[in-house]
């Protein structure tokens, strides 16, 4: 399998934006010259656990894994991050697929997390976390998507993250490091992976473990992006939102009084 580095990412500015007053959250932005990824955005609440990671690729990319962490490289830390595959590998030329999402306790045993969740040796059970394709966990999902609009693909996942950040890991850290699933705050750091040609096959026994679980996956490709210690956003609302809620104020202070 070969590897390809992704040059360095060059962060962007990004402006205060927010849909509701209470809204609040971090936001990583980061744009590239690279293939792999145009560009790329994440963001996390701290208080709903909304995680959306976004980004855009001119190559064939189909699938990645991810971890992210408050600072540090996550990369040889297990116990303490969330490892995510996401699979789509049925996309095709000027399509949009819904992709396939599995999650596990990060056990820093090469790219294998899915299948062995510890360091140790021999080869353990994976600390399994979440699955899009169990249809009582798929309600976390609030946006997930792979489109291919003919000279640029776009990967989007958006959840509730609750069930990762509210995970005990199987595997703690061995040096008592707490487990941050995929939050981040004032700094991210992030071991990401996008690829080519991913393929998976997921258990089809509702009995077994491994139900609605990676059972193997393969890549062509990859490309990597090593991050740590990058400076995020603190998303606020817009000047506007604030004074349409300072207006709305008003209005009610003067129809109390009329009342009155």
């Amino acid at each position: 399998m070969r590897r390809t580095t992704l040059s360095t990412f060059a962060a962007i500015s990004v402006s205060a934006v927010a849909a509701s007053a209470d809204a609040n959250f971090w936001r990583y932005s980061l744009t590239s010259t690279n293939p792999w990824t145009t560009s790329l955005t994440a963001e996390f609440d701290p208080v709903s656990h909304r995680f959306r990671w976004e980004f855009t690729a001119t190559n064939n990319t189909n699938g990645y894994w991810l971890c992210v962490s408050p600072g540090q490289n996550p990369q040889g830390n297990p116990g303490e991050f969330a490892a995510i595959y996401f699979d789509a590998s049925n996309l095709g030329e000027d399509m949009t697929v819904t992709p396939k999402v599995t999650v596990y306790g990060y056990s820093a045993v090469g790219l294998n997390s899915w299948n062995d969740g510890s360091n140790a040796a021999g080869i353990q059970a994976p600390d399994r976390i979440f699955s899009s394709l169990d249809p009582a966990s798929a309600s976390a999902i609030t946006a997930l998507s792979a489109t291919d609009s003919g000279s640029t693909r776009t990967f989007v996942l958006e959840m509730d993250a609750s069930v990762i950040q509210e995970h005990t890991p199987l595997y703690p850290a061995a040096n008592g490091d707490p487990w941050t699933g995929v939050g981040f705050g004032p700094l991210i750091g992030h071991w990401f992976h996008p690829v080519t040609g991913f393929n998976g096959t997921y258990g089809t026994d509702p009995t077994a473990a491994n139900y609605n679980y990676l059972t193997s996956w393969s890549y062509t490709q990859w490309g990597f992006g090593d991050l740590a210690n990058r400076p995020t956003q603190w998303v606020i609302p817009a000047p506007g939102a604030l004074a349409l809620l300072g207006a709305a104020g008003l209005v009610g202070a003067r129809r109390r009084r009329r009342v009155g």
